[in-house]
């Protein structure tokens, strides 16, 4: 499933709680694993002697080639201590703006996925508007691993909603779980139909409501246990749940109750975390997403 695998990195601890997850997809699939760096240097004008008024960027080209360096001591330290005869781990570091250097990165080396780390303790409502992650989140044609802590994956929740978009997520979802050794959860949420239509059945037929309602569950029901069978895999525990609520705070309240650790969605249109602003359910997880990690999808 995946072959080749970019695992951003800054030099900091949280930034290396990528590392875990991501070799250990890699050792399941035989992947390749790029580790990437792109060293940031602040540029500071410094006022010429030589000529009153001027300013000169000399040491601009000094700092950036000394950023560089650091960079990759800082890789060669990872790969090494990561060095296992049945996995390639290589390196990477590429100059300017971090966001766009993963995605130059994914987009060049034909990524499966990418897989990092995020700051703050509360979800994407933490990251700033262009900030990293986001930007990553939207502009990578391949899936990507939103890793929020270093505890171990035991649960994957996988959501769908009954169509071919949504259950482009389910392939990468059972790799993921597979290699980490976590059980997966099937969850489709039927939205209740609305009192109005429900007292309007019921004059046509008393009851008629509740069965209405009845039967779209029972379709959840049935149209899980087959995703489930097809996702059948050795040693591979798949569970399934249909709730009823609104999709996002359904979604949110199961993975807060159940000990879910990753949270995998799959994202409407060509343009990813920009489509979220018009209030999509994929975006109102994941800007709430305090406790756990996320996968996301762009088919």
């Amino acid at each position: 499933m995946f072959r080749r695998i970019i695992v951003p990195l800054d030099g900091s601890e949280l930034s290396e709680r990528a590392l875990k997850p991501a070799l250990a997809i890699a050792e399941q699939d035989g992947a390749e694993v790029t580790l990437l760096r792109a060293p940031v240097v602040e540029t500071v004008m410094i006022p010429t002697i030589e000529l009153y008024g001027n300013y000169s960027t000399r040491g601009l080209e000094f700092g950036l080639e000394k950023a560089r360096a650091e960079a990759r001591n800082y890789l060669e330290k990872i790969q090494a201590a990561h060095a296992k005869p049945n996995l390639t781990v290589k390196m990477l570091v590429l100059d300017g703006d971090p966001a766009e250097a993963i995605l130059a990165a994914a987009t060049e080396r034909h990524a499966d996925l990418i897989v990092m780390s995020t700051h703050g303790h509360s979800g994407v409502t933490r990251w700033a508007l262009g900030s990293v992650t986001e930007r990553v989140l939207s502009g990578a044609a391949c899936p990507v691993l939103v890793i929020r802590s270093g505890e171990p994956v035991r649960k994957l929740l996988v959501t769908l909603d009954g169509s071919a978009l949504a259950e482009q997520v389910l392939a990468p979802s059972i790799e993921i779980a597979a290699a980490l050794g976590a059980s997966v959860a099937l969850l489709r949420v039927v939205k209740p139909i609305p009192v109005r239509y429900m007292e309007e059945l019921d004059k046509s037929e008393r009851g008629l409501g509740v069965r209405a309602q009845d039967e779209l569950i029972d379709e959840a029901v049935n149209y899980l246990r087959e995703i489930a069978k097809r996702s059948v895999r050795p040693r591979l525990e798949v569970q399934t749940a249909v709730r009823t609520g609104e999709a996002p705070d359904t979604i949110l309240h199961y993975a807060e109750t159940q000990g879910v650790d990753v949270v995998a969605m799959a994202t409407h249109g060509r343009s990813g975390v920009r489509r979220w602003l018009y209030g999509s359910v994929t975006e109102k997880v994941l800007r709430s997403s305090a406790g756990f990690a996320m996968l996301i999808v762009r088919p």
